[in-house]
């Protein structure tokens, strides 16, 4: 089996995958407090460094890019210097930008987190969710068909207004036409836009939302299936419990529930770029849905463990791959 799953690792280099999605830049501001502000009761942060990197879409193409794929990032950026920086920094980290369109009308995508003692203490969000207006919509299409000859899209939906339902629609066809696996990480109410994809992966508090359930304790596995699966027509939903693991759907195969890999967790964020990403890719690598959620889940339990926007790794997925087949191995079900 750890075999089997290196060499499934090994032809992530061979897999080629557009993102399409919005476009963020993760910024973390770093320091320590000593004093109260005397202006009002918070904390005053000394910064002493600054931490860039990409995150949203970006993210997902940088997981892809580390993993040993060759991403294609398809999104939005303002002309400013964050857009300017983010490009800088998908480029040291060897992802082509060329795939980007740049809007004068809106901003690029900032979440800027403000830590101290490991902790964090607030977060700032510079964005805009206005849908993109027609003339950017139709350039950014044309950014996709360009590179749409790879083996896999994923949509990497944050609710910024790029992923509306036309081009949701004219993406999942375009795929589905000719025969190329499509992953969505979703967002929002409207999950009729994914209708036909191959895979979706929303967390519990998504999935919920998408079943007009209030508490997402009490989503129904089969409620699940019926919407995603027999609504959707998905070949697979994957939903990601937090500490709880993942819960994989298929049609006519019972629920699989893999308990999370992860032994501490350090930060969720990003978690959710690594799952589409890996799921993606060991699809694209020939992966059976059940081989492909058990690859995602043990690579989620490496990233949890980093902190702040965190990729993943081949070398680190393959340790840990290696390190749950001797676990089981030693303690058999």
């Amino acid at each position: 089996m750890a075999r089997v799953q290196s060499d499934l690792v090994a032809r992530f280099a061979h897999c080629r995958v557009v993102v399409i999605g919005d476009v963020m830049l993760d910024r973390y501001l770093v320091g320590r407090v000593r004093r109260i502000s005397p202006e009002a009761p918070v904390p005053i942060v000394e910064v002493e460094r600054t931490i860039e990197r990409p995150g949203g879409a970006a993210n997902v193409a940088a997981n892809l890019r580390r993993l040993g794929a060759v991403p294609y990032l398809v999104g939005v950026i303002g002309n400013d210097p964050d857009g300017r920086r983010l490009v800088e920094i998908l480029r040291e980290m060897d992802i082509a930008p060329s795939s980007l369109i740049t809007a004068s009308d809106r901003p690029t995508t900032v979440k800027t987190r403000i830590v101290a003692a490991g902790q964090q203490i607030a977060r700032v969000d510079r964005e805009t969710a206005a849908l993109l207006d027609a003339q950017t919509l139709e350039r950014l299409l044309e950014s996709y068909h360009r590179v749409a000859t790879a083996d896999a899209t994923i949509l990497s939906d944050y609710a910024k207004g790029v992923l509306d339902r036309p081009l949701c629609r004219t993406v999942i066809n375009h795929s589905r036409t000719h025969g190329r696996i499509i992953v969505v990480d979703p967002k929002g109410r409207d999950y009729e836009r994914y209708t036909g994809a191959t895979a979706i992966t929303p967390n519990l508090t998504e999935a919920a939302q998408a079943l007009g359930v209030d508490v997402p304790e009490r989503v129904s596995l089969d409620e699940a299936r019926r919407f995603f699966l027999d609504r959707l027509g998905l070949a697979a939903a994957i939903i990601t419990r937090g500490e709880r693991g993942m819960v994989v759907l298929e049609p006519g195969r019972p629920p699989l529930e893999l308990p999370a890999s992860a032994r501490d967790i350090a930060d969720v964020t990003g978690a959710g770029d690594t799952v589409v990403s890996a799921l993606a890719l060991a699809l694209s690598a020939g992966a059976t849905i059940e081989e492909a959620a058990r690859l995602a889940n043990t690579a989620a339990g490496v990233v949890v463990g980093k902190a702040g926007t965190a990729v993943i790794s081949v070398d680190e997925l393959i340790q840990a791959l290696g390190a749950e087949w001797r676990s089981r191995s030693r303690h058999p079900a």
